[in-house]
Parts: C-alpha cells; structure tokens; sequence
C-alpha cells in the first residue's frame, strides 16, 4: 500500500500565516511603524519567523524536497493540461499511472511509492503545488459538439459581424427552447459512517415540461412559453404563473412547428415590432424552429433571422452559456422545497400545480436576471462582437496561449501524444464501425436459437415451411421433429379400425395420415371417451405433445396449470380454428366442441 502522511493531533502549527499577513509584517518592521514583537502579535506570526526574513535565512520553500525536480513536475503539469485542452482530462488515478509509466521508463526506484505508484496524498500536495490546476466535475459532450474547428468560427463571426453592424443591443435577440424535469437531484445528507446506500424518500419521475425563452443583449427577457404534453388543455394549467406566460400543448410534449410559429407570433412578433430600427433574431437550426410563414414574417418586419452553427450552441448560444444553468440550480431548490411539503405524497408535479411553481422560479431569477443575459451575449461574443470570447475555448487556442505555456508544452509533450489526441477529439479519417446488412431470422415464439443456427443463409427456412394454421404444410426432416412417414410408419394401419367413425376422407384423416399438424396449431383430441381442444406445443418422435383446455359451462378456459400430454396420432380427432376469447376472465368458445 502507499504510504500515507497524516500530522499528528497536537503538533505546532506550520505556516499558519499567508504570505500577505508576511509582507504587511516585513513592510510594517521596516518603515518602522511596528517593532518584532508588535508584528508578531498583530499577524499571529511568530517572531523567529519574522527575524529570518529580516536576515534573509532559510528563504527556501517551506517542507521537505518534492520527489520530482521541477522540471519533471511541470512536464506532469503540461501533460494534463495539454489533455483537459483537448477534451480528455485525466482523472487522479490516470495521472497516477502516468507517473509510475514515467518512473519505471527512466529505470528509477522511488522508496517514497509503492511499486513506483504515487499515492493520493501525493497528487493532492501536487495540485496543491501547482495552484493552474483543480479538481472539477466534469459534463459530457458528444464528438460532434467536440469537432467545432476555427475555420467554422472564423466565418460565423464573418457573417454575424456583417449582420450585427449598427445594430443596438436591446435589439439582438437569442432564443432556445428547454425543460423544467421532475428531479430535484442529489443532495448531500449526513448519515452514519459506513452506510452503503445513503438515500432519501422523494417522488421524482423522469418527465419534464418544454419551455421556450428569449432575450435581448440589454437585459430584457420575454415571458416564458410553455408547452405541457397532453391532447388537450384545461384552465387550470394556466393560473398562478407568471405574467403573460402563454401556455400550450403537444402529443409529445416538446415544440413542433405549430408551437414554434404560435410563439413567434403571439409573443416575439408584437415585442419586435415595438423596437426601433433593425431588428436580429439569433436561434439553432432545429427544423422546428425554420417555418416558411415565420420567415416571411421576418422578412416583412426588418427581422433578420440568424442560425447559430450545427453542434455548437455550448459556445455560442447566450442562453445555455449563461442563463440555463442558475435556472436550472433555482428550480431543483424550489422542487425540493415542494416535494418536502406540499407535494411529498405526489408521484409528479400536477400540471395545474407547475404555473405557480413557475411563477416562483422567474421570482427568484429576477434579481440577477439582466447581468445573466448580459454576461451569456458577451461570453459568446455576439455583444459585443468578438471572436475571440469563443476561440479561446477551443483546443487550438488552449493549447497555444502564453509564450511559456506554449514552450512548455512544445518541449515537454511529444508530438506523438499531440496526434494521438488529435486522432482521439477529430477522428483519423475513418468511418468508424460499420453495419453488417441484418436479414429476418425465422423462429418459433418462445423458442431459442444460436448463431450458428443462423450462420448462413441456407439456415433459413423456406416461406413454405413457416407456420400457417389455415394452410399446412409438410414439415421436414429437422433433429426434433420427425418425419410424417416416420410418424406413419410407427402408427400403421392397423391403428385405424375398419368400423371407426373416421373415414379416410375425414378431417383426422388428413391430419394423421397425410399431414402433421405443425407446433402452433389448435386440434381437437380424445381422452378417456371425452374430447378436449388443444393447443400443439412440439412434435415427437411417439405423437404430438399438446396443451388442453378445460370445460366451464358451455365454454372452455385454460387451467392455471398447463395440461401438457403427449397423444399418438390416432388420439388427435381434427384441426380447428383458434379459440376466441368472448371474456375478460378467460372463457372462449371454440364451435367445433358443439357437436362434441
């Protein structure tokens, strides 16, 4: 195991001083304003301390030698900075691996690691040494957001420039659509050490309201518009909210295109027609969103409608950038304020009840609200414009920041490992997994296969084979079914009595002689004198194993047990139709037990 450090209770404090309080101190000794002891008192810095720093004595770094020169430590350094850059940040264990690679390549021992593996305190006192670095939850984003390059940047910000010129910030608009979940979230909660399953009783479900938000680069933000997912609407699911929130409705809960055009024209149209001069209107480019009526409209209006680049809304849309997120933190607040108390006994959020807790969020977003929007138009450099808001959050530009960093960088990381995330975060060229041409496979319900049941197309069985109840076909010759003439063979005729009932043209006739009925099939059969319809389950080698029904009243039902049997051939009396259901509680009628 590595070995761990840990101070001992009742030690002295070392360096409980920051190096702030050290230099008021050494200013305030110096010009004379305090004397030692004074200083020592005031900053709670001991005067020893104080004396080596007037002599200029042990001005090294506090603590024992790192492990690392510093040169190496920064080669560490470089790399994870080189890898959070490139979309694919190292976590404490990978850095750990890293070093003891780098150990073991140069042939060394350190005494200090277990097997030459660094232990966690060691990479807390390295990012702990190196104050760049930090330990962040980190989001997933998808590789297409991922490969968003300059060159499309580059000609956004062409165009947006051109568009944008002279235009007033409270006449550049950015809308999006999002969602208000039923999930609080996680919290933290004190328990007792040890627990394995720390949780919390909280109805939550997965479901979620659709709403469509839009502001301007001053400040001003329209009222909400909500779109629940229902076939109708009912009053109620409007009282209590916000002021002029417009409400609506689709089967599937998110914007279509008869939501979209009716936001634009009940709530964005009437508000841009009130502003002066040229008007911008900035969105994705969801097909929702692009309507033929709505850029007619535009085009009438002065409005000019502007799409934002594909899989690059994380860095250009004002309203994810900056304004989603503290809603989304605001609403998780206040659904576990509700679910505690009023809604504790709720599965989900009523659809009369969500207006008012609507209504709470826009309240308590409302202070902080046009320093939001402000701040998301100015991070994604739409206001003003400037490119650079976003390029700087690209790789390239990450990786190609300071004079240092870059020679850092340049000396300390291969080229080899450059390509490798650049091959990892842009893809090397190839199409990735491709797609065998997939082909129906025929197989009995309930019934298992392998693959190399299927491994060909000659395992396949003819259409002619496949199950039809109506018209029967001839089975072949397969491993657990028998032949008809195996069949024959093994119930001869002498099995058939001259004087019975059945005739050589009769329907048992046909099914025992010249056709086998096939697994699926409904036949009738007899046992013990009496006649029970059945369902064929398999075909062996001595008969046919068939499921019987069981007689109530007039009709027949299936036991709750199944009635499983094997019957020679000359027991099965006829093929019928399948039974139909005539009762929820599992009666049929099968009409050819009526003459029975």
């Amino acid at each position: 195991m590595p070995r761990t450090y840990k101070r001992k209770v009742g030690c002295r404090p070392y360096v409980a001083y920051s190096e702030e309080n050290l230099e008021n101190a050494m200013r305030d000794i110096c010009t004379g304003n305090l004397t030692q002891r004074q200083a020592s008192v005031k900053y709670g810095i001991p005067r020893s301390t104080l004396k080596y720093k007037l002599k200029g004595a042990h001005g090294g770094k506090p603590g024992g030698p790192t492990i690392f020169s510093q040169q190496e430590e920064e080669m560490f350094q470089a790399y994870v900075t080189t890898a959070s850059s490139y979309g694919f940040p190292v976590d404490e264990t990978d850095l750990r691996f890293i070093v003891k690679a780098y150990v073991d390549r140069k042939g060394s021992r350190i005494r200090q690691f277990c097997n030459n593996m660094p232990g966690k305190d060691w990479i807390k006192s390295f990012i702990k040494r190196h104050s760049q670095l930090t330990v962040r939850l980190a989001s997933n984003i998808k590789r297409k957001r991922a490969e968003v390059s300059p060159m499309v940047i580059n000609e956004y910000f062409d165009n947006l420039s051109a568009e944008l010129h002279g235009v007033d910030p409270c006449g550049i608009w950015n809308y999006d659509e999002t969602n208000l979940t039923d999930e609080p979230g996680q919290k933290k909660v004190i328990m007792k050490r040890g627990c394995k399953y720390p949780e919390r009783i909280m109805n939550s479900t997965k479901s979620s309201t659709s709403l469509m938000f839009c502001g301007n680069a001053a400040g001003e933000l329209l009222p909400p518009y909500v779109v629940y997912k229902a076939d109708c609407m009912w009053t109620t699911w409007t009282e209590n909210g916000p002021p002029q929130t417009r409400y609506n409705r689709s089967k599937s809960g998110w914007f279509d295109n008869v939501c979209f055009e009716d936001w634009f024209f009940s709530t964005l149209l009437p508000r841009l027609k009130k502003g002066c001069g040229k008007q911008v209107l900035i969105g994705d480019n969801l097909s929702s969103h692009l309507s033929l009526a709505v850029l007619e409209a535009c085009k009438e209006n002065r409005i000019s409608f502007l799409s934002l680049p594909p899989n690059s809304t994380h860095l250009t849309q004002p309203l994810d950038v900056a304004y989603f997120r503290p809603m989304k933190v605001a609403w998780r607040k206040i659904l576990t304020r509700w679910k505690e108390g009023k809604g504790r006994k709720l599965p989900s959020i009523p659809k009369d009840e969500f207006p008012r807790l609507l209504s709470l969020l826009m309240t308590e977003l409302k202070d902080n609200l046009a320093d939001n929007l402000k701040a998301g138009f100015r991070k994604t450099g739409i206001s003003p414009v400037d490119k650079s808001q976003v390029l700087s959050r690209l790789p390239q530009s990450t990786s190609s920041g300071s004079d240092s960093g870059t020679a850092a960088t340049t000396e300390l990381v291969s080229q080899s490992f450059i390509e490798h995330l650049n091959a990892a975060r842009h893809g090397s060229g190839d199409k990735g997994v491709e797609r065998t041409r997939r082909r129906k496979v025929s197989c009995a319900p309930g019934k298992s296969i392998a693959a190399e049941d299927i491994a060909g197309p000659s395992q396949v069985p003819p259409k002619k084979l496949r199950k039809n109840s109506k018209n029967q076909e001839t089975v072949e010759d397969t491993p657990e079914v028998a032949k008809p003439s195996d069949v024959e063979s093994s119930v001869g005729d002498s099995d058939i009595e001259p004087d019975s009932d059945i005739s050589s043209t009769s329907p048992v006739a046909k099914s025992t002689v010249n056709n086998m009925p096939n697994e699926g099939d409904f036949v009738i059969v007899t046992y013990e004198g009496n006649h029970y319809p059945g369902e064929v389950k398999s075909l062996k080698k001595n008969g046919v194993q068939v499921s019987c029904m069981m007689k109530t009243g007039q009709y027949w039902k299936w036991p709750s047990k199944p009635d499983l049997l094997v019957y020679p051939q000359s027991d099965i009396i006829q093929l019928i139709s399948e039974p139909k259901k005539i009762s929820r509680r599992g009666l049929f009628s099968v009409p050819e037990m009526a003459d029975k």
